[in-house]
């Protein structure tokens, strides 16, 4: 016969005495007394008359004997009684204050989790934008009170009806859906959609609640009136647009007058033959080529800024970059995988400068190299050809707008147009062996492409 494990037994009773409503506990101790009471009194009645018979066979001593024993049973029995009634009191008592103690912990708990959700419920109806909670088909289940200021539509009729009935008007959602893309993607998805009465702009965000399994089980949708934004963005561009087309008209303008005066000059100075004369009309002559540069210089300007920065591909934009200069006699190398930057569409223009740069001024430069070394802040491209390099006391001055008035538009124009997006660059090459220009690229402005095959 096996034996049993005493812990196993153990846990096994307490699995069982669990398992009993906490009544049926209380009911048990009565009849734990009863039958304690009932096997002591058999037991006593049993072996007490076989002691009697022992003592003596007289009938008056068996009388006496017979009450002394009542007597006694009865003592005993009632210290017995006392003994187990104030031991189970004891423990109706500990199980009392242990469920009293349980019900204010969770009284406690209650009220901080019926306070936490009141507070909850207070920030989620405060935020002015429309939240809700859909299901993958659109169905709304839950919203906050902005969809009443956004839409005109009472919270408590919203539950039911879908995303796309509020926002379009519409029985089925649109082409561009966020909530569609969100499904395939299961990743945020963002949109920006017209009101439905041509009013504004909303911009809608959906973000995928996924199981174990990585199923899409709901979505949180979140609706914001960009109106104000919108209006402001297209107005600026507007006049951004407008400001171009003043300052191309202006700088046409003054281009003429120059060229003009330039030919006045030219005829009086074919005119005088005082030599004091020709001394003043050649200081004018310096005067106009010193406006002429200064007009090509914030000429260069016009267009930095006029287009948003967009994502652009380094190895593509550079190819095209130098394909408008007579690079086919120099070597290059370019190990830029499926870089992208996001910059301002004047990347090419950027690219170009340092190319021509090491045409114009690298002299012996038979070889350029163009490549990236990524990092966790940030990451940085080199662009490094052989050729005689860049002194060291003009490392520092090459990006000056003054000393690219004297040598002509470049770096300058390369170093603001890569800083709005937060680009910097510098020089780093050694005099005599090479220039090199390091252009680091912060987090959040590159990313890896996809391949294509």
């Amino acid at each position: 016969m096996a034996s049993q494990d005493p812990e196993k037994g153990a846990s096994s009773r307490e699995g069982f005495f669990r398992t009993i409503p906490m009544g049926h506990i209380l009911a048990l101790d009565p009849l734990k007394i009863c039958l304690i009471y009932l096997v002591f009194g058999i037991l006593w009645i049993v072996f007490s008359d076989r002691l009697l018979l022992t003592l003596s066979s007289r009938q008056e001593d068996l009388v006496m004997l017979s009450s002394i024993k009542g007597v006694l049973f009865i003592i005993v029995t009632t210290a017995l009684l006392f003994v187990l009634i104030r031991h189970f009191s004891s423990q109706l008592r500990e199980k009392n204050q242990q469920l009293t103690a349980q019900e204010e912990v969770s009284r406690h708990q209650n009220e901080f989790l019926a306070q936490r959700e009141a507070e909850w419920e207070s920030i989620f109806h405060a935020i002015p934008e429309w939240i809700a909670l859909i299901t993958p088909e659109g169905e709304l289940l839950r919203t906050n009170r902005a969809v009443e200021s956004l839409f005109g539509i009472p919270p408590g009729t919203v539950p039911g009806k879908h995303c796309f009935d509020i926002i379009h008007g519409r029985e089925c959602s649109v082409e561009g859906c966020p909530r569609r893309r969100m499904l395939e993607s299961k990743k945020r998805e963002i949109a920006e959609v017209a009101m439905r009465d041509g009013s504004g702009w909303l911009l809608v965000t959906v973000d995928p609640i996924l199981n174990s399994s990585g199923d899409v089980v709901s979505a949180v949708h979140i609706v914001r009136d960009i109106t104000e934004r919108t209006r402001s963005l297209k107005a600026l561009e507007q006049a951004k647009k407008k400001q171009n087309l003043l300052n191309y008209m202006t700088f046409s303008d003054i281009q003429n007058q120059i060229f003009t005066l330039a030919g006045y000059q030219h005829l009086v100075r074919g005119m005088v033959t005082e030599q004091r004369a020709g001394s003043m009309i050649s200081k004018q002559d310096e005067i106009l080529q010193k406006i002429t540069l200064s007009l090509k210089f914030a000429q260069s300007f016009q267009d930095l800024g006029l287009k948003q920065p967009k994502w652009q591909n380094a190895n593509h934009v550079f190819l095209l970059a130098i394909s408008h200069l007579d690079f086919l006699t120099i070597k290059h190398t370019v190990s830029l995988d499926d870089l992208e930057i996001f910059t301002d569409p004047l990347l090419e223009q950027v690219f170009q400068i340092l190319a021509d740069n090491s045409l114009t001024h690298g002299k012996t430069v038979t070889e350029v190299t163009f490549r990236y070394e990524p990092g966790t802040e940030a990451v940085t491209l080199f662009f490094e050809d052989d050729g005689v390099g860049i002194p060291e006391d003009t490392k520092n001055k090459i990006f000056e707008p003054d000393f690219q008035k004297k040598k002509g538009v470049g770096l300058f124009l390369a170093r603001e147009i890569l800083d709005t997006t937060g680009i910097s660059i510098v020089e780093t090459g050694e005099s005599g062996k090479g220039a090199r220009f390091e252009m680091r690229v912060p987090r959040g402005m590159w990313r890896m492409g996809v391949k294509k095959e």
